[in-house]
């Protein structure tokens, strides 16, 4: 049976890094944005001891005996004046190890962290995923969530010398 639960300090933050790894992995599949060559272990546990011992962070995982198979990380965030919605809930990462998904692991994890995020007086809720990634789309509209902006991206050339320099 899978358990689902807040990580706690004890937990050995280290056993994130293989399912934090996939992740970005996956995504660079989708968008080369993650400098994954580059991402250090200590970058990866800081950003989840960053959501212990908070009320606005939260990692949920979800554990096979001793063995993490999944996690979300969420945050709550204050927004701008100009917004209606003060207060918004905030997707930061959902990772299910892969011959665990189809199980409902990515659904639990999820209406926990909608659980944590209600008790904290959160009515909305975002997260930014990939245009590429059908799979996390589809879920996320599953469970009642919907674009509401796109985020453009694009390269800029760089600058082209002025007149009377050398390239």
């Amino acid at each position: 049976m899978i358990e689902i639960r807040q990580l706690r300090p004890d937990d050995d933050l280290r056993d994130l890094l293989p399912l934090s790894r996939a992740l970005f992995a996956e995504y660079a599949r989708h968008d080369p944005f993650f400098a994954i060559d580059t991402l250090r272990d200590e970058d990866i546990t800081a950003f989840f001891a960053g959501t212990l011992n908070t009320d606005d962070g939260a990692t949920y995982v979800a554990l096979d005996g001793a063995a993490i198979v999944g996690y979300m990380a969420a945050f709550i965030r204050e927004q701008a004046s100009m917004y209606v919605i003060k207060r918004v809930g905030s997707i930061a990462g959902l990772m299910v190890r892969p011959e665990y998904r189809r199980q409902g692991i990515a659904s639990r994890l999820l209406a926990a962290v909608h659980a944590w995020m209600r008790a904290r007086g959160v009515e909305y809720v975002t997260l930014y995923t990939s245009v590429n990634n059908q799979a996390a789309l589809g879920f996320y509209q599953r469970h009642g969530m919907r674009p509401l902006q796109t985020v453009l991206v694009g390269r800029l050339e760089p600058p082209a010398p002025e007149a009377g320099q050398e390239e």
